[in-house]
């Protein structure tokens, strides 16, 4: 049974959390040997689910908390989950202080954000990156999450999962976009070829490299930053929605010149919902921007802002395989640590 808007427990109330040190932005990054991998989900484990972006639709919100119920999981929303956005510094720190409090909840066993929409890049400086490394936890959605997503990689060493939020779900657990949520999460290194047979190969060649990446344009705001994408051998994976070309173009360039292309070991284009009406061959006009890396390219992963949108695992190694005509990505190691005590999830 899922916790009503507003049911929160009391000791996890905002009138109990202390508000976190700042984080100075010029701080030293500090970086461990590899990122950790949160435990594995089974049924009966709670997911918690926060929004440190826009407030969700509720009608969108308890349609997702049906389907997780359904899959056989407990749900906990975060009391200030339907809170007006006002977007200043105090409501910044109130949902940073919810993000903590849910990660620090030892009943929570991975966390889904609500919905998308703007605010996540304003709760980094609020965020202690102790609290999320010392338990990882499975943290999962995308489009504005990205700016978290590449916040926890680099700042708390911990791996995360680009994938739908929880008011993308509906009950019935049949469409791709769902079984691929409950792959990740249950199966530390699921055996499949994610994306074949829809996925279009634009420059064959295999590559094996960390994962990493998002929307671009979260992507391209943290260049300069304590939590800039780090690319070096690295699998890019990027999808945008609604920009023009133009700002798509813009946005490549940065990462070019800020030497964020120069290493990577293979690029995948998600979807890309763009305004095209100011080139009518985009595939040749991206192409032509990326002709001197010797490297190979995806396009149309199914990723992203449309449906289905796949679970990608990020900061975990992965291979990219383009042929002549398609292409797929697959785990090239774990990305959860499943421990053999707590049964696997059967997603029959």
């Amino acid at each position: 049974m899922s916790e009503s808007l507003g049911a929160y427990p009391a000791e996890q109330t905002m009138a109990s959390i202390e508000s976190p040190p700042s984080i100075p932005f010029g701080s030293t990054i500090t970086r461990l040997p590899g990122l950790s991998r949160p435990a594995p989900l089974v049924k009966g484990d709670t997911i918690g689910v926060v929004a440190p972006s826009y407030a969700p639709q509720q009608g969108w919100l308890l349609r997702g908390v049906k389907a997780m119920e359904e899959a056989g999981f407990n749900v906990l929303l975060d009391t200030e989950i339907d809170r007006f956005r006002r977007f200043q510094q105090r409501e910044d720190e109130r949902r940073a202080a919810c993000l903590m409090a849910m990660w620090s909840n030892p009943e929570v066993k991975a966390i889904i954000t609500a919905t998308g929409g703007y605010g996540a890049v304003r709760l980094l400086p609020f965020l202690d990156p102790d609290v999320f490394r010392r338990s990882p936890k499975a943290f999962v959605g995308y489009s504005d999450i990205t700016a978290l997503h590449l916040w926890l990689m680099r700042r708390a060493q911990v791996r995360v999962f680009h994938g739908p939020t929880l008011d993308d779900l509906a009950p019935g657990g049949t469409d791709a976009t769902f079984i691929s949520l409950l792959s990740a999460l249950t199966s530390p290194r699921p055996d499949l070829r994610l994306g074949y047979n829809t996925v279009r190969a634009v420059r064959p060649g295999v590559a094996v490299g960390r994962l990493t990446g998002g929307n671009l344009s979260l992507v391209q705001q943290t260049v300069g930053t304590p939590y800039e994408i780090d690319t070096r051998d690295a699998i890019l994976f990027l999808e945008e929605t609604r920009d023009p070309m133009s700002v798509v173009d813009e946005r490549l360039l940065h990462l070019r010149a800020a030497g964020l292309l120069r290493h990577v070991r293979g690029i995948v284009f998600g979807q890309l919902s763009l305004d095209r009406s100011e080139e009518d061959e985009f595939e040749d006009f991206l192409l032509d921007l990326l002709s001197d890396l010797d490297v190979p390219i995806l396009m149309d992963f199914p990723a992203g802002h449309e449906v289905p949108n796949l679970t990608l695992p990020l900061g975990t190694e992965i291979e990219l395989v383009a042929d002549e005509e398609t292409g797929w990505l697959s785990y090239h190691e774990d990305a959860l640590a499943f421990s053999e005590d707590r049964p696997r999830l059967s997603l029959v």
